[in-house]
């Protein structure tokens, strides 16, 4: 199911096929029962397509709303991670050596292990958690860097050393946090089962086949749905998160080096 929504293009095509065929099998039915013919019967099923196309609205519309702010605190949590990293490297120049030079070392590691957690394509949970992984083992190498630190030269240097990595830690967190902080997939189940019975009905109030109508709002659906599972997606999809933050540092990094 997660591999469906992290393929934007998938889930229209799926969504668009479902709900036109949903739709046609409901004119079909209409036709060989010849409900519509009566007005009384053709009215009751005009009004129960215009109900579920209002829930169905309101339904993807309060996950668009959910998904938007996610979205943003993904985008935002880049910034911070990147200016996160930054401070640290900058506040790692104060320690004494050897540690100063086995602390920038590590860091410079760090931001390119942060830059690949989000660019690389972490379908399914063995990557993310090898990724994960790739980051807690350098926050423990960092993390015992500055411990023999303090321990060799406990000043206030070091000590707001120790306030930066803090913060560094901190921030991989919330934006692991963000990573699976998805729609939960009950919710896409009812979203979906919503939008069939709608298109089922939309099939079974037509009098006469009307291809307009068996397609286009079908269409319309599969469109938004698509569009909510790319906002929801960190991973892949035609919006993307963008890593221009993080890439500065990264390059910054690499002319220090140099």
């Amino acid at each position: 199911m997660r591999f469906l929504l992290d393929n934007p293009w998938l889930v229209f095509l799926t969504v668009c096929v479902a709900l036109i065929t949903s739709a046609t099998v409901g004119h079909r039915l209409a036709s060989a029962t010849r409900v519509n013919e009566d007005s009384h019967h053709h009215e009751h099923i005009t009004g129960l397509r215009e109900g579920l196309f209002i829930l169905l609205s309101l339904l993807l519309g309060f996950t668009v709303a959910m998904v938007l702010p996610r979205f943003d605190e993904r985008t935002q949590l880049v910034v911070d991670e990147a200016n996160a990293i930054g401070t640290t490297m900058l506040r790692a120049e104060t320690l004494p050596e050897p540690y100063r030079s086995r602390s920038r070392e590590l860091l410079r590691d760090y931001v390119m292990v942060r830059r690949d957690f989000a660019r690389q394509t972490l379908l399914n949970r063995s990557a993310l958690d090898g990724e994960t992984h790739r980051t807690r083992e350098l926050q423990q190498q960092l993390w015992q860097e500055m411990l023999a630190a303090i321990q060799q030269n406990p000043t206030v240097v070091v000590t707001t050393y120790l306030q930066a990595l803090n913060a560094l830690i901190d921030v991989a967190e919330k934006r692991l946090a963000e990573f699976e902080n998805r729609v939960p997939t009950t919710v896409w189940l009812i979203i979906f089962l919503v939008a069939v019975f709608q298109s089922f009905t939309i099939g079974f109030s037509l009098k006469r086949r009307f291809w307009f109508s068996l397609v286009m709002t079908p269409m319309v659906v599969a469109i938004l749905m698509a569009l909510v599972a790319d906002l929801d997606s960190p991973h892949t999809g035609v919006v993307a998160i963008r890593q221009n933050s993080m890439e500065r540092l990264i390059h910054d990094v690499t002319d220090t080096k140099r």
